[in-house]
């Protein structure tokens, strides 16, 4: 306030000091016409003072808001020390408040198991979270902090990347060391400071689908099930009894009818016990599994499981490989584990049955997203493509004697331990089940 007061005075002393001096100086020369143009210049230069050293105290002070510097000491304005605190006051707690918010939101997008990735207009990868991090081999990585996108998986990621404007969301099929994954895909685009930004996003769905095809299964067989034992168990005991009330031989048939007549029944009764015990085996298809997870050495359920195919793997000739480490300590059910290996080794004996070379290896490593990854492979015939793609539905199977259960119930089984069951062709011959944990 004393400010502007100085700076009005020094005004209207300017003024009266310019009209006066006009005046005179239309009189005549004078001494004191002089004087009041002296007068006024010099009225003139305090102004221009006073304006600069405004102009000087306002740089201070938006400097020292600029470098948050709480030093600045304006004594002979104390209204504007007390303003220029309270700006600074009000600016450090949005700063704090900002900082906070976006550590919270560093610390969330880092716990996340959805990859983030930020691109620029141009396709520069400007920050990725730990998850896409991991979901990246170190080659990707490389490619898209250069701006390339060379990889298969990155060139389909680039033709949608750059055709988007907006938004998009979709899927993409995401080639995996061992396995094909498949991602949600969501793209984001917003303008930051001006510039374009595209903001990505990539979460596994192949386990979610998965799980929702196996329950689809679960609900097909129980409904099959219980409808064929609804008509099969009636008919077989209808059978039985029909055996039971059938009169002697010559009174009412031959005895050459008679007995056809009960080769009948008996073959009627007998198949229909074979369906209704064959059905109650798929029963186990059906049910919702439950596990009882605990931390478990899987290296060491391994070994158990191949101790016990030991004397098979003798007898049939088989050279065993095995590469694991001393021990892997995964949340899992021992006795489910247990279960899905014998069924998995079991498979892998019998598909090298007539085979000249048996080998069966059996190997557990981390993969590339730091995954345990159980890989059981043969040297058998392998599978052909157009089966290989049926091998998971449930009832279908090779066998002669199988019953088309086994590996639907093994990924069943896996599933409630946060496990996938996958097939893929060995490295030179024969299959690879490979068992991919997500802990």
């Amino acid at each position: 306030m004393a400010f502007n007061m100085r700076l009005l005075l020094l005004l209207g002393s300017f003024t009266v000091l310019l009209i006066l001096s006009y005046r005179q100086w239309q009189s005549g020369a004078s001494a004191f016409a002089v004087a009041l143009t002296l007068a006024a210049v010099l009225a003139a230069w305090l102004i221009w003072q006073h304006c600069s050293t405004r102009q000087r105290q306002t740089a201070l002070v938006l400097k020292a808001l600029a470098n948050q510097d709480t030093s600045l000491n304006l004594r002979d304005q104390p209204e504007l020390q007390q303003l220029l605190a309270q700006v600074q006051l009000q600016l450090g707690n949005s700063r704090q408040q900002a900082e906070a918010k976006a550590q919270y939101l560093q610390t969330l997008l880092s716990q996340l198991d959805v990859a983030v990735l930020e691109f620029s207009a141009d396709g520069q990868l400007l920050q990725a979270n730990p998850a896409a991090l991991r979901l990246l081999t170190a080659a990707q990585q490389q490619q898209l902090q250069q701006g390339r996108f060379d990889e298969a998986n990155l060139a389909q990621l680039a033709t949608i990347l750059y055709s988007t404007t907006t938004h998009h969301q979709g899927q993409l099929q995401w080639q995996q060391q061992g396995h094909t994954d498949r991602l949600a895909l969501s793209i984001v685009c917003s303008r930051i400071q001006g510039q374009l930004r595209k903001l990505v996003t990539l979460q596994s769905i192949n386990q979610a689908l998965l799980q929702q095809e196996v329950q689809a299964y679960q609900q097909l067989t129980r409904v099959l099930t219980h409808e064929i034992a609804n008509s099969v168990t009636p008919m077989a005991s209808l059978a039985q009894s029909c055996q039971q009330i059938l009169p002697v031989a010559d009174t009412l048939l031959t005895q050459d009818d008679h007995a056809d007549l009960c080769e009948a029944l008996t073959t009627i009764h007998r198949r229909g016990q074979h369906l209704a015990d064959f059905i109650l085996s798929f029963k186990q298809l059906s049910q919702p599994v439950q596990a009882d997870l605990q931390q478990t050495d899987l290296v060491a359920i391994v070994k158990n499981c191949l101790a016990l195919q030991r004397d098979a793997l003798s007898q049939s000739g088989v050279e065993l490989k095995t590469d694991f480490p001393a021990h892997a300590l995964l949340w899992l059910d021992e006795a489910l584990m247990e279960q899905v290996l014998i069924n998995l080794l079991q498979n892998a004996l019998d598909a090298m049955q007539h085979s000249e070379h048996k080998q069966l290896s059996v190997t557990l490593e981390r993969n590339t997203q730091q995954q345990w990854q159980l890989e059981i492979s043969d040297s058998g015939p392998g599978i052909a493509p157009d089966v290989a793609q049926q091998i998971f539905i449930p009832f279908f199977t090779t066998k002669a004697t199988g019953s088309g259960i086994g590996l639907p119930l093994s990924r069943a089984l896996l599933q409630v331990q946060d496990a996938q069951l996958e097939y893929k062709p060995a490295d030179q011959s024969g299959s690879c089940f490979s068992i991919r944990f997500g802990q």
